[in-house]
């Protein structure tokens, strides 16, 4: 009976450990990814600089990818919306809480041929204030807004890199 209990423990642990190193196979490390799409992020052309919420994209962005080439595949359009501010309010009391909302719309195109490679639509949203002067509460949602901009790069950057990876599969 005992010999029965040991080897099914035995047979359990076996396919336990079966499945876990075929699972650990499967997976990709962050460095793997990065290796594999940083060739595609690199012919990337970004869009001019034109105010800026648009030049803490770029940046953001440059960060993420180090460095393009001279010789683009890929333009990247984006537009971002303006940032919307609304009072928080609970139980009918309102508050010095702001939310602010950005949003930004893009599109990945393939220079030589015209066509879109992908798109889409990433939010995001902050809350900011609890400052008594309206000079403190116009900072606090700037730097609200700014840091939107930053967290909207980076998801747009992994939008970017789930495309990229579709690729390579």
């Amino acid at each position: 009976m005992w010999s029965v209990n040991y080897r099914k423990i035995l047979n359990f642990i076996s396919i336990l450990w079966l499945g876990f190193t075929l699972f650990a196979c499967s997976l990709s490390t962050v460095g793997n990814v990065d290796g594999t799409t940083s060739p595609h992020f690199q012919k990337i052309a970004l869009p001019e600089v034109t105010s800026r919420a648009r030049q803490f994209m770029n940046r953001s962005l440059t960060d993420y990818v180090g460095y393009f080439d001279s010789d683009p595949h890929y333009a990247l359009s984006y537009e971002l919306s303006s940032a919307s501010r609304s009072v928080l309010s609970s139980a009918g009391v309102s508050s010095s809480l702001d939310t602010t909302k950005l949003s930004v719309s893009y599109s990945l195109q393939d220079i030589r041929t015209g066509e879109v490679l992908t798109d889409g639509s990433i939010e995001a949203f902050a809350t900011s204030g609890t400052i008594s002067s309206f000079h403190g509460q116009d900072i606090s949602a700037e730097f609200a807004a700014e840091r939107l901009v930053k967290l909207l790069a980076e998801r747009l950057y992994q939008k970017l890199q789930l495309y990229f990876l579709s690729l390579e599969g």
